[in-house]
């Protein structure tokens, strides 16, 4: 039980941090491609 909490926690956190990566790294890709900055929600 406690080895799938854990598993299930780094699984978590290694998907969070796939996502702020991605999504700073497309940023970047936009900034540089368009010159302004990317779109936000609102």
């Amino acid at each position: 039980m406690l080895r799938k909490a854990l598993w299930t926690g780094l699984y978590a956190g290694v998907g969070a941090a796939a996502t702020v990566a991605a999504r700073r790294v497309a940023s970047k890709i936009w900034r540089v491609a368009t010159g302004e900055e990317p779109p936000t929600k609102k």
